[in-house]
């Protein structure tokens, strides 16, 4: 039998300090937790692309209506009193187009994120502000969220919001990439 040397106690020591604990039996809660956390896991990119195809098309249709109306939508940006309204008509289609297109797809779609976030940022703004009922109401906001969560613009913007954050999901061009370039 080998003798005990300093050398030999310290990494013994070290590798039981190492060793992962064992499962105790009586952990049940944390356990189903773990397992519930893994399944919904599961299901992030799946509801991911159903925001994305949603939203997307939502937007790339909204666009699409700018332009083909644009005169019609120039007045109501001028009723709105939004600045450079014929400006501001053209490159808010034009980026949902664009953007919206790429949404659907899933491709640069963090990116593509950016000008989705101020272009309904500035459609919540223009539109509101016009209204000098809602001055009042975005004053009070914490008492009344309703001006917010009811403005047609929300759902594009907390989508904009959440796939700039979390990312389309591996069900996407851009999770393709990602796929492809990690097997490399």
């Amino acid at each position: 039998m080998e003798a005990e040397t300093p050398q030999r106690k310290a990494i013994m020591t070290t590798a039981a300090a190492t060793k992962p604990p064992s499962k105790q039996s009586g952990n049940h809660v944390t356990g189903f937790y773990d397992h519930f956390a893994r399944f919904a896991n599961k299901w992030q990119s799946p509801l991911l692309l159903l925001i994305r195809v949603y939203i997307g098309y939502q937007c790339a249709l909204s666009g699409y209506e700018h332009l083909t109306h644009f005169h019609t939508t120039v007045d109501a940006f001028k009723g709105w009193q939004v600045p450079l309204p014929e400006v501001s008509v053209a490159l808010s289609g034009v980026t949902e187009i664009v953007c919206g297109a790429l949404l659907f797809i899933g491709f640069a779609s963090r990116l593509i994120c950016i000008p989705l976030i101020g272009n309904f940022v500035v459609a919540f703004f223009s539109v509101n502000l016009s209204n000098p009922h809602y001055h009042e109401l975005l004053r009070h906001f914490w008492d009344n969220q309703d001006v917010l969560l009811k403005d047609d613009s929300f759902p594009f913007l907390m989508t904009a919001i959440l796939i700039l954050i979390f990312g389309p999901g591996f069900l996407s061009v851009d999770g393709i990439i990602k796929f492809v370039r990690r097997k490399k």
